[in-house]
């Protein structure tokens, strides 16, 4: 529970806390841990749930915050151990529904999940920039080809390059896991479901928000957006890493195990999944025609040069 946490952490001035989602090792000094102790014999001595809340808050503050003690995460505590019977049926899950790689692609999306959350979106702006710089923007955007054709093969040609690295560690991954686990059932194609089910959306996603920067800003001001959406995310999902899907962007599953957690609330993950596929294709399709305006003359990337020259137009005007 919540103050045994405590104790065991003050008796080894040892505290995690979690900014941006990620693990951090935090160390007091001799002040701040007799204010903890205080506040652990305050935790041990509560009656209510809202006085123990209170003192917990009160650690997660003085240690920095985003821990297990704030008011938002402290209820995790409340988990417990498996029974012997929940472990079984988890081992059971694993071997029968997983066949063993499933469980090691789960734990593979999510840690790829994390990079392809934002990885693409800085690719496809720094190279539509490039394009941009270069002046091969205005090229293609005068040849004949139609915007929709232009767009849509820069995009599926952004897909495939930014998943091809993680299909081919799926393959190693998998010869692995098959050579490791000689005489089991395998998945052997675990690691390519889960990139398909798991990732495909997050990078789509990550990618067209790229391209939507491009066609609206032409800099880089929409990786700030992603960044931030990133951001939230990872701190959303860092409340219960071990099963956690809902609205995420990237769904987190940071465990070998939990297997029915997953099994039941997977069309909750279908559903999640599906829908940012759907709001990628929208990004794409408001980028096309976004470029298509600007193919005509009739929008401008909307960027400090942009607002430079439209406020020199106004003063001319207004003299």
């Amino acid at each position: 529970n919540g103050v045994g946490q405590l104790r065991y952490d003050y008796q080894h001035n040892t505290y995690v806390t979690y900014p941006l989602g990620f693990a951090k090792t935090v160390t007091l000094p001799k002040a701040d841990q007799a204010r903890v102790r205080s506040l652990l014999t305050q935790a041990n001595q509560t009656e209510t749930q809202a006085t123990l809340v209170k003192a917990l808050g009160q650690v997660d503050r003085l240690i920095g915050g985003q821990s297990a003690y704030s008011s938002q995460n402290i209820q995790g505590f409340a988990s417990r151990p498996m029974t012997k019977a929940e472990a079984r049926q988890d081992h059971n899950l694993i071997l029968k529904k997983d066949r063993i790689s499933g469980t090691f692609a789960r734990l593979f999306a999510d840690y790829a999940g994390i990079v392809m959350g934002i990885l693409p979106t800085v690719v496809v702006i720094a190279y539509c920039y490039a394009d941009r710089r270069s002046r091969a923007t205005t090229s293609l955007q005068s040849k004949m080809t139609s915007t929709w054709r232009l767009v849509g093969s820069r995009y599926l040609a952004s897909l495939v390059t930014l998943l091809m690295p993680i299909f081919l560690m799926g393959i190693v991954l998998t010869i692995q896991i098959a050579l490791h686990y000689q005489g089991y059932q395998i998945d052997y194609l675990a690691f390519f479901k889960m990139t398909g089910l798991w990732l495909l959306p997050t990078v789509m996603v990550s990618s067209a928000v790229g391209f939507l920067s491009d066609a609206l800003f032409g800099n880089f001001l929409g990786f700030v957006v992603q960044i931030g959406w990133w951001l939230s995310t990872m701190m959303i999902g860092a409340r219960q890493v071990a099963g956690n899907y809902g609205w995420l962007l990237i769904p987190r599953h940071n465990s070998l195990h939990n297997v029915a957690y997953y099994e039941a609330h997977l069309p909750e993950l279908l559903f999640n999944r599906l829908t940012y596929a759907a709001l990628a294709i929208g990004f794409i399709c408001l980028a096309v025609v976004l470029l298509n305006l600007q193919r005509g003359g009739k929008f401008h990337a909307i960027n400090f040069e942009t607002l430079g020259r439209v406020r020199t137009q106004s003063q001319r005007v207004q003299h």
